[in-house]
């Protein structure tokens, strides 16, 4: 037990460590199949990693099941159901101490869903490690095997503040500092794998307003994360229209991530940006552009911020040169400059 606990402690904060842990756990409690249940912060839906279960079980339940679930498990892990004032932040609780079995083994839950997918015996820890990250451990047995015990039970009362613990990792306290250098802009943190750990009200406010709904979601390639992750920011920017900034940071536990920040449709309206625009008849692209140019940024610079190519930068500014009358960047800048002092 103590070295799967320390096994735990030293899983890496990523989507690799929840399946080495979800294993730890599956062979501490002898159970069949894990689930790590998760809640995306940019859709708000559910996320799942999976041990030694079909995926497409997580699949049907995030579709159509997880409202039938008497657990109140959804609820609880996408936060639209509060936790009471003084709960523990750590809780497991055995299914068939929560619900008759006897007449539970007759619904629809139970039939359609957990019977076709071999599970009959539900034990689940609900973790909530502190107010913005919650999440839940499923695990598993079927019905030809015995309930789990009381001495199960209480060891995954044990290892359920370690998880807690692998998923304060995830997304450490340090994102509080990437938020505050960032005011008026939406931020959103990605893992390497594209997978969301992080995004503040800004960055959901401007991505839901997209014509087409949320943008660049795509359903993970990992074959044990049911979920959806971001294609990348390019996706952001084609799709939203708004300025897009992105580059790779370190958490404070050093796992690599990545930092996207989104400038929201208002600010650029009510910014020089649009007095210029309507002076000089330029494109919102062509204002982008322009904005990184008087920032002092390269071409190679504009091109990797705006995720196009540099002739196509070259481009742009050519053809902002001539609707300003200037040739070089510098007397464009300068002209700029000079436009908005004067407009005042």
């Amino acid at each position: 037990m103590l070295g799967t606990l320390r096994d735990i402690s030293q899983a890496t904060p990523d989507l690799t460590g929840c399946r080495s842990l979800l294993e730890l756990i599956t062979a501490e409690v002898n159970a069949e199949q894990a689930v790590l249940i998760l809640s995306n912060p940019l859709t708000g839906g559910l996320q799942f990693v999976v041990h030694n279960q079909d995926p497409d079980v997580p699949r049907r339940y995030a579709a159509y099941y997880s409202a039938l679930d008497p657990t109140g498990l959804p609820a609880y892990v996408t936060r639209s159901r509060a936790t009471a004032a003084g709960a523990p932040p750590y809780s497991v609780s055995d299914l068939m101490e929560v619900v008759d079995y006897s007449s539970f083994v007759s619904t629809e839950f139970y039939n359609d869903f957990l019977k076709s997918a071999g599970i009959h015996y539900d034990l689940v820890a609900f973790l909530s490690p502190n107010n913005g990250t919650r999440g839940a451990i499923c695990l598993h047995r079927a019905r030809q095997r015995d309930p789990f015990s009381e001495e199960e039970i209480a060891v995954l009362d044990l290892i359920a503040p370690f998880v807690g613990n692998h998923l304060e990792r995830m997304v450490t306290a340090g994102l509080q500092s990437v938020v505050s250098s960032t005011p008026g802009r939406g931020v959103i943190v990605c893992d390497p794998q594209g997978r969301v750990l992080f995004c503040n009200d800004i960055a959901r406010r401007v991505c839901s307003s997209g014509e087409r709904g949320l943008p660049g979601m795509e359903a993970a390639a990992d074959p044990d994360f049911v979920g959806f992750t971001l294609a990348g920011p390019e996706a952001l920017a084609d799709r939203l229209g708004v300025r897009v900034d992105s580059q790779e940071l370190l958490l404070d536990h050093g796992a690599p991530a990545r930092l996207i920040t989104l400038q929201p449709r208002e600010e650029l309206a009510g910014s020089w940006g649009g007095f210029l625009q309507e002076r000089f008849t330029l494109t919102e692209r062509e204002v982008e552009v322009l904005d990184r140019l008087i920032a002092g940024e390269s071409n190679r610079q504009i091109s990797n911020s705006l995720f196009i190519a540099e002739c196509t930068v070259k481009k742009h500014i050519h053809s902002i040169g001539t609707k300003v009358g200037a040739r070089s960047r510098t007397a464009i800048a300068h002209a700029v400059r000079q436009e908005v002092a004067a407009a005042g």
